[in-house]
């Protein structure tokens, strides 16, 4: 009887384990999501990310974009267009990498 229960507490906490390896956290398309501070020529500039546009609040204009896969965004600003690499260090710092360089966000809290 003793050895059937360690069997089934075996077998419960593997199965505990599979499902929170299985667990993922949110996607890049949902972490996005948000108001960042960044710096950028040497001015810190606020963005709000929706989910298919960046307000940049302090100048008055949004700019629309997309998500071209799982880790890249393209960006039509004032028709010049810029895709950028998107990595999250943690929930509240971001990574953007394109041909103008790498640009460092931080969320903003709400």
């Amino acid at each position: 009887m003793q050895r059937m229960i360690k069997t089934l507490a075996g077998i419960v906490l593997t199965g505990m384990l599979v499902a929170c390896a299985g667990t993922s956290g949110p996607s890049k398309q949902e972490l996005i999501l948000g108001t960042w501070q960044g710096d950028f020529a040497g001015q810190s500039i606020v963005l709000t990310y929706g989910e298919s546009e960046i307000s940049v609040d302090a100048f008055g204009v949004a700019f629309p974009y997309e998500w071209v896969d799982a880790d890249t965004i393209k960006l039509d600003a004032m028709g010049q267009e810029v895709i950028s690499t998107v990595e999250f260090v943690s929930n509240d710092e971001m990574i953007q990498r394109s041909a103008q360089g790498q640009q460092t966000l931080r969320r903003v809290a709400p």
